[in-house]
């Protein structure tokens, strides 16, 4: 029988799949915890072999729970979410995801999800699936190199770096004196980093950063 841990922070969520799961003949819900530090405690204590989790946790990202899973466990993840952007679906699988499921998803086909990731197969939610290969398709025919690049962009080293310092609340003209770079080079960093995630000023920057798990939550200063 395998056995799970779900990290998700509505109650009524959790108890909701909970339930749902444990009708299931092979599959044990071991614990649950309704936020990311309680959750890994929870993983490291029980050793499930897979971990349903939400991507937006109250004291963290899911996908920085995720990627301390995957470094420090040998659970597998299959991030259970309500966030359909590629954004969070290629964020997600680059730290680690092993499957990536919508919530609105049927609980068989969430078995499906926690079964695969548990034999090593990956599975993303099919409306997720026809959604990406829309766009493939139709980008395909609006940039012949389309192919080679991928969907969603990452920051820079650079960027992130900035990003993280404007999080501790620097301004600027300090971040510039920590990297060692002239303001109007850290206002392009930034600016570049803003027009590729289409946010408009730095806090709403520092929110993305940290939903998609390139920011620490415990390191953002409240302003």
């Amino acid at each position: 029988m395998l056995r799970i841990v779900i990290v998700e922070p509505e109650t009524f969520t959790l108890l909701g799949i909970k339930g749902a799961i444990e009708k299931s003949p092979d599959i044990e819900v071991t614990g649950s915890a309704t936020s990311g530090k309680l959750g890994f405690q929870l993983i490291e204590q029980l050793n499930p072999d897979v971990v349903l989790v939400d991507l937006i946790l109250p004291d963290m990202s899911g996908l920085e729970l995720t990627r301390s899973i995957k470094i420090n466990t040998n659970s597998k993840v299959v991030i259970f979410t309500n966030e359909t952007h590629s954004d969070f679906i290629n964020s997600a699988f680059r730290h680690g995801a092993d499957s990536y499921m919508l919530k609105s998803a049927d609980v068989e086909l969430i078995e499906l999800a926690i079964k695969k990731a548990y034999y090593n197969e990956c599975l993303l939610d099919p409306k997720l699936a026809k959604k990406l290969l829309e766009r493939l398709y139709h980008n395909r025919y609006i940039d012949p190199n389309f192919v080679d690049k991928n969907l969603i962009e990452p920051p820079t080293e650079r960027q992130i770096q900035v990003l993280r310092l404007l999080a501790q609340g620097l301004v600027f003209e300090q971040i510039a004196r920590e990297m060692f770079l002239s303001v109007s080079t850290v206002k392009h960093y930034a600016s570049d980093l803003y027009s590729k995630w289409q946010v408009k000023n730095r806090y709403e920057a520092i929110k993305r950063g940290a939903m998609l798990g390139y920011i620490d939550y415990n390191l953002i200063v409240n302003e």
